[in-house]
C-alpha cells in the first residue's frame, strides 16, 4: 500500500514540474516527450490533484487561465482513464459529453468550410460558403446552455468537495470562448455583404478558428478530465440535483428523452417526488405551496381552470 502512495506522490511530483515548465515557456512538445518517457500516462485524477495544489501553493489562477491550453497540448494523448466510471443514458455526464459530440460535428463542418475558404482564388461561391459558417457559428452559439449547467449545477458540488481552482480556471475559459464566438458571430454578420475571398481568409484565420478551437479543446478538457472525475468525486444524490434542475437551463444541440433515477435511490426519490407539486419550473410540496400563497398580498378566489377578470375588483377569479 505505501508503494502505491509513493507512486502517485510521485507522479503528482513530477506532473507539477512539467507543468511549471511550461508556465517557464518550455514548449508543449517537448514537455509532453518528457512526461512519456517519465511516467507513460497520467492519470485524470492527478491532473486535476495539480492543478489544484498549484493554485493553493500561490500560483495565481490567472497564470493557469492564460497557459490552459498550452497544458491541453502538452497533456494530448497521455492521459490515462484507468478505472474510471461510465455514465448510463439520461445521466447528466451523458447529456453532457451528447452535447459535445454534437458540438464536435460543427466543428467538423466548419473546418471543412474553413479549408474551402483558404482555396478560393476569387468570390466565386463565396457567399454560399460565408452563410454555411455562419449556420454552424449560431449552432455553436448554444454552447452557452452546456456552459450554465456546468457553472451553476456542477462546478458548486465540486467546490463542495473542495474542488476550487479546476472550476474558477474553467469557468474563466468559458467566459473567453463565449467571448469569441461573440467576436466571431458579430464578424460574420458585417461582413457578409462586402467580404472579398482575400479578407475571408484572414477572418477566418484570425477570428473564426481561434473560436471554434476554444470549443473543441473545452470538448477535451471535459470528456478527457473534468467528468471523470466529476464521476469519481458527486455523489448519486448530488447528480439526481443536477439532472432534475438541468431542464430549467436548457440542453445544447442534444434533446434527452431518456429519464435517470439512481437506483439506489429511485424508492426515495419515488415517495418524495409523489407527495410534491410538480410544475414546468419545479416542483414543491403542499406546505411550501400554502406559505407561498400566504405571503401574497392580495386574495384569491379558485372557481374553476379559466381565469375570468373581476370588473369591480381588476382582480382574477381560477374557476376549479
Amino acid at each position: 500500500m505505501s508503494e502505491m502512495i509513493n507512486n502517485a506522490v510521485k507522479r503528482k511530483k513530477i506532473l507539477k514540474l512539467m507543468i511549471l515548465q511550461l508556465h517557464e515557456g518550455k514548449a508543449p512538445h517537448e514537455v509532453k516527450t518528457q512526461l512519456i518517457q517519465l511516467m507513460g500516462k497520467v492519470p485524470y485524477s492527478d491532473i486535476v490533484e495539480v492543478e489544484q495544489e498549484l493554485i493553493s501553493e500561490g500560483l495565481p489562477q490567472e497564470e493557469i487561465l492564460k497557459l490552459c491550453d498550452i497544458h491541453t497540448k502538452a497533456l494530448k494523448g497521455t492521459i490515462d482513464h484507468k478505472g474510471a466510471k461510465s455514465a448510463v443514458v439520461g445521466h447528466p455526464v451523458h447529456t453532457f459529453k451528447m452535447e459535445n459530440r454534437a458540438l464536435a460535428w460543427e466543428i467538423d463542418k466548419l473546418e471543412k468550410l474553413y479549408a474551402k475558404i483558404s482555396e478560393l482564388d476569387n468570390n466565386d461561391n463565396l457567399g454560399q460558403i460565408w452563410n454555411e459558417i455562419k449556420t454552424h457559428f449560431n449552432a455553436l452559439m448554444d454552447v452557452d446552455k452546456h456552459y450554465q449547467r456546468k457553472e451553476n449545477l456542477l462546478f458548486p458540488f465540486l467546490e463542495k468537495h473542495g474542488i476550487t481552482g479546476p472550476p474558477t480556471v474553467m469557468w474563466g475559459k468559458h467566459d473567453e470562448t463565449r467571448e469569441l464566438l461573440k467576436a466571431a458571430m458579430e464578424t460574420l454578420s458585417s461582413q457578409a455583404e462586402s467580404i472579398s475571398a482575400g479578407k475571408a481568409k484572414t477572418v477566418t484565420e484570425l477570428t473564426l478558428k481561434p473560436a471554434s478551437k476554444s470549443v473543441e479543446e473545452m470538448i477535451y478538457k471535459e470528456n478527457e478530465i473534468l467528468f471523470p472525475m466529476c464521476l469519481d468525486k458527486l455523489s448519486d444524490s448530488e447528480w439526481y440535483e443536477i439532472y432534475k434542475q438541468s431542464v430549467e437551463i436548457g440542453f445544447c444541440l442534444y434533446d434527452p428523452q431518456a429519464k435517470w433515477h439512481p437506483k439506489e435511490l429511485k424508492k426515495n426519490i419515488r415517495s418524495v417526488d409523489n407527495n410534491r407539486i410538480q410544475l414546468p419550473s419545479g416542483n414543491f410540496s403542499a406546505t411550501e405551496l400554502q406559505a407561498i400563497l400566504n405571503t401574497i398580498p392580495f386574495d384569491l378566489t379558485f372557481v374553476d381552470k379559466s381565469p375570468i377578470e373581476c370588473q369591480r375588483c381588476r382582480g382574477y377569479f381560477i374557476r376549479f
